[in-house]
């Protein structure tokens, strides 16, 4: 019941920002090895399968700006390594959750952003983006 009127008088309070319901983006790192951590502390495969020719990787986005961003790339495999999308990782209580890179750009105001490198935690089988891996490309 405390939790409820918490919530209660929090979404009601004069005193709550916006900030507050604006999704929290980890990053903004000037550390490539604190984005690391992050990707460390979510339990699952550095490469996964993503749907046909699709792999997802672990990876670090390192912006504009030289600020490091922990992230999950779509790599098409079929494409020769070719990026099918982007996923930044949001913090949400006890949790993480994936947050397009589309919808970062439009509703985050993320622009130091791009242009950004990346690169995957391990590397990826006929990824010919990536010809200086494990360096940034």
């Amino acid at each position: 019941m405390a939790s409820e009127e918490k919530n209660k008088v929090s979404k009601n309070s004069p005193s709550s920002s916006v900030e507050e319901q604006v999704p929290r983006v980890i990053g903004y790192y000037k550390r490539q090895a604190w984005a690391l951590k992050v990707l460390e502390k979510i339990d699952q495969e550095n490469v996964i399968q993503d749907g046909k020719n699709i792999i997802l990787a672990s990876s670090i986005i390192q912006s504009k700006n030289e600020l490091y961003f922990p992230a999950f790339i779509r790599i098409n495999t079929k494409e020769k390594g070719k990026v099918a999308g982007a996923y930044l990782i949001l913090e949400d209580d006890d949790s993480f959750q994936l947050y397009p890179l589309e919808k970062a750009m439009e509703e985050l105001d993320m622009g130091e952003l791009l242009p950004f490198k990346y690169r995957t935690l391990e590397p990826i089988d006929g990824d010919s983006y990536q010809v200086n891996w494990p360096d940034f490309s």
